[in-house]
């Protein structure tokens, strides 16, 4: 129960079912306090759990590339030019860090943890469906939806926007494949084939373009057997794909480049929001403006100096890793992607060769490879309650923990 509320409670969330109608509320400082109780006693919960059942085991997720980042991000956190916003949403970020860790002890075997996350995906299924086809207002897109009207008829079920829908449709995908190898064939094909046609009608065109690509590459991965082979693999597409995004408003030629061969070179209009994270980088490079502090702040929304345009109210730099270069700085982001990029990618190939619990270890691939390049267009590292952020860190304790600790059938 505790393990199936946990996941529900980031999937499906407290609010579901949001209605876009009416103009979206403030952002508020204190945060959403619904989340912060519910998600502070998941925690505690866990932690009582994990306290009475092999407590030393959590000390594999504390690896020191994780502790050097989070003792940055504190420092982050004194420097910022909001220190009070970035210290709760730090606090915040670390309850989740505690819950991710921990969810994944809670089940006796690998066997047991594919029944309980197939539960969880069907019943997350089973609510998108039932929202579009009972309150298909609330469910799917609306031209009299406040923002983004023109998106009207696509499908978000339990979400807030049919980008969320269709990145968790990717991972129910790969959720589904884990099955079919682990448990059942007909059951695993079911939830993929759900998730396959919610993600179709969701049109989210990054879920859909980098899905393939992420099946291709962990194939190509699993067969590898030299470890730099792998990682240099992951890093050169990672770097690739950041410098034919953000790349764009840095470097001139690079953007006549893809003008050439994409009709909308602006990628929806990131581009910018892209160029006022840049030219903020560019002022504060080591530490940032502090942990979550940078998009929504009285600073960034009311103007930069003089480069106040309608990117100064953005939510996020649409990037998670400009997004971190912004808020904890390019130290930080270069930590993030050692533990969160390298460190999994190497656990992966330090995994004994069992064949229990290889499904397991490339579905955590799967979709840590999937939250790597996901966030070259979205911010979803370290986002405060993000459903894919939520399983890629999952997804890395996982590959460490079976990468150091006897898994079982």
């Amino acid at each position: 129960l505790l393990f199936v509320g946990t996941f529900l409670a980031a999937w499906i969330s407290f609010h579901p079912f949001q209605s876009l109608a009416q103009p979206p509320q403030a952002v508020n400082e204190a945060g959403d306090l619904v989340n912060q109780l519910a998600f502070s006693g998941l925690f505690l919960a866990l932690l009582a759990w994990t306290w009475f059942h092999e407590p030393q085991r959590i000390l594999f997720a504390a690896r020191p590339a994780l502790v050097i980042l989070l003792l940055w991000i504190a420092l982050t956190c004194v420097t910022s030019w909001e220190p009070a916003l970035a210290v709760r949403r730090f606090a915040f970020a670390v309850v989740l860090l505690g819950i991710g860790a921990m969810v994944l002890l809670l089940p006796k075997s690998v066997r047991h943890f594919s029944d309980l996350i197939a539960a969880v995906t069907l019943i997350t299924l089973i609510a998108c469906y039932l929202g579009v086809l009972l309150v298909p207002q609330l469910a799917v897109h609306q031209a009299t939806d406040f923002l983004e009207p023109e998106h009207a008829g696509e499908w978000r079920g339990v979400f807030s926007h049919k980008n969320q829908a269709g990145a968790v449709m990717v991972m129910f995908v790969f959720i589904g494949l884990f099955v079919m190898r682990m448990r059942s064939l007909a059951l695993g094909g079911l939830i993929a084939a759900l998730a396959l046609i919610f993600l179709g009608f969701s049109g989210s065109k990054t879920a859909m373009g980098v899905l393939p690509m992420v099946l291709i590459l962990s194939a190509i991965i699993g067969h590898t057997r030299r470890p730099i082979v792998g990682i240099t693999l992951v890093v050169a597409i990672l770097f690739a794909f950041n410098l034919f995004s953000v790349g764009t408003v840095i470097f001139p030629a690079v953007q006549k480049l893809v003008a050439m061969v994409m009709p909308d070179a602006t990628f929806t209009g990131r581009t910018d929001i892209w160029e006022v994270g840049v030219q903020a980088v560019a002022q504060r490079p080591i530490t940032g403006y502090g942990f979550s502090a940078f998009f929504g702040t009285p600073e960034v929304v009311y103007g930069l100096g003089e480069n106040q345009t309608w990117a100064n109210e953005a939510t996020d730099a649409h990037n998670a890793y400009l997004n971190l270069a912004l808020t904890i700085g390019l130290p930080g982001l270069l930590l993030t992607i050692l533990w969160a990029v390298v460190l999994p990618i190497a656990d992966f190939y330090r995994l004994p060769s069992d064949a229990r619990s290889a499904p397991m270890q490339l579905l955590f691939l799967r979709v840590c490879l999937y939250g790597i390049y996901s966030s070259c267009f979205e911010s979803s590292i370290f986002q405060q309650v993000g459903e894919v952020w939520f399983f890629f860190m999952i997804s890395a304790f996982g590959l460490r923990y079976a990468s150091r600790m006897r898994t079982t059938a």
